[in-house]
């Protein structure tokens, strides 16, 4: 019989690997038994900088920088999963009025698929995968299982807060992330219509969010509470529970029986999600709660690959803590 030679393993690169998700990456794709060689780039000298050869790009950029880069990239050839927002919003006008300035390759943008839930075949044929934001990881994460077992209705109202570790601005200190100003204290920021990461979140869930971020002084993980209107669910279905929620099988999604706080997924992959049906107000609250570095960038990039080149999806990753 013929000895089948192994399939090689893909060639990888991250731009930005010197950021906290990027040093995430580097440490999850660097232990990963399907990736092959991993190398870095840096993002200021351009795609010139970046090896022709890797199959995979992974973008821990700022958006600005993503946005230049990945459109380029994928017309080179290579397959590109970007941990920014420069690819999420869909459109060009959507996205200048979530981050702010012109996307300077549209069709990139239009190209992109977003990364939340999509499905493997899908992911399967993308030249550009757009990763879920922390605060939207955390929220969909809570929303999608309610929609996709129609309990949530398109359009409805969903109200919430956020709580965010420093670490989430990224690495570049500024007055806002110092010590002296985050110690003791509790700082809301981009509130009203301000945030990103609404028009992922709206996009994806079909819902009208109102959102307060906040931030703490926590090194990492975030947590998002909030309460969602399913009066017309509960006016077809009364006194009915919530049926089972799922989360498109995802093995790293786990719904809890008790509100979760933010140690009970310090540097683990999982998000935990918690659910209350108050009938009386007709809505549902929930607690989401995550790694901001991984569940909300790093791993989820990490699944993402996974998908797209056919692997388990756990290759790589695991349910437990990364650092015991």
């Amino acid at each position: 019989m013929p000895i089948s030679t192994p399939a090689p393993r893909p060639s990888v690169c991250i731009v930005g690997a010197t950021g906290y998700a990027g040093q995430e990456l580097l440490r999850l794709l660097g232990g990963h038994p399907l990736v092959g060689p991993v190398t870095t780039a840096p993002s200021r000298e351009g795609v010139a900088a970046i090896p022709a050869d890797a199959q995979w790009i992974f973008l821990a950029t700022p958006a600005e920088t993503s946005a230049e880069l990945a459109g380029p990239l994928v017309a080179r050839g290579q397959r590109v999963i970007d941990l920014s927002g420069a690819h999420r919003a869909g459109d060009p006008i959507k996205h200048r009025a979530a981050y702010g300035f012109e996307h300077p390759h549209p069709a990139a943008l239009a190209q992109a698929v977003y990364g939340f839930d999509a499905p493997a075949d899908v992911l399967q044929q993308a030249g550009l995968i757009a990763n879920p934001g922390c605060y939207a990881n955390a929220l969909l994460s809570a929303l999608v299982p309610l929609q996709a077992a129609g309990v949530l209705a398109p359009g409805a109202v969903v109200d919430a807060t956020g709580i965010s570790g420093v670490s989430g601005a990224g690495r570049n200190p500024t007055e806002r992330t110092m010590y002296m100003y985050v110690a003791e204290n509790l700082a809301p920021y981009r509130t009203g219509r301000a945030h990103q990461h609404l028009v992922e979140v709206e996009g994806r869930a079909g819902v009208h969010l109102l959102f307060v971020p906040l931030v703490a002084p926590l090194r990492r993980g975030m947590l998002v509470s909030g309460s969602a209107d399913v009066a017309p669910w509960l006016a077809r279905n009364p006194g009915a529970p919530l049926p089972n929620l799922t989360l498109a099988g995802d093995p790293l999604w786990l719904q809890v029986p008790a509100a979760p706080d933010v140690l009970a997924v310090a540097e683990q992959n999982t998000v935990q999600v918690h659910y209350f049906l108050d009938a009386a107000a007709g809505r549902v609250q929930f607690v989401s709660v995550i790694d901001n570095l991984l569940r909300g960038a790093a791993s989820h990039a990490v699944y993402n690959l996974n998908l797209a080149c056919g692997w388990p999806a756990l290759t790589g990753l695991q349910v437990g803590r990364n650092h015991d």
